[in-house]
């Protein structure tokens, strides 16, 4: 399995890439095969400059264990995210928000005086 950071920045409720990429891939070898939630995933040059977008199964995603407000970087970013809010997490544009119908999801700055 290949490691990396990324962002993702959009989905498919299945595998919808051709046969012949299934099977390079080895898609049908995944344990839950092209049956599952596949995403768009911006991937962060300083990690592979090479790789700007994978397309990864929901069963090979690993979500970091804690808020991630460290540096990243992709071509892309600016065209698909407003920025970051103080959690850490990307805010995606309005296009993208409609795309998948979700609301946008902003938590509050956390008040250190308080």
């Amino acid at each position: 399995m290949v490691v990396y950071s990324g962002v993702i920045c959009g989905m498919d409720p299945v595998c919808c890439i051709s046969s012949s990429l299934r099977e390079s891939a080895c898609i049908d070898k995944l344990t839950r095969g092209s049956n599952q939630p596949f995403y768009q995933v911006l991937v962060d040059v300083h990690v592979d400059p090479d790789l700007l977008v994978a397309y990864v199964p929901e069963e090979n995603l690993l979500a970091p264990d804690g808020p991630n407000k460290g540096r990243f970087d992709h071509p892309y970013l600016s065209f698909l995210f407003y920025g970051m809010d103080a959690a850490g997490d990307f805010i995606p544009i309005k296009q993208l928000r409609e795309k998948y119908n979700r609301p946008r999801h902003e938590v509050p700055p956390i008040d250190e005086d308080a």
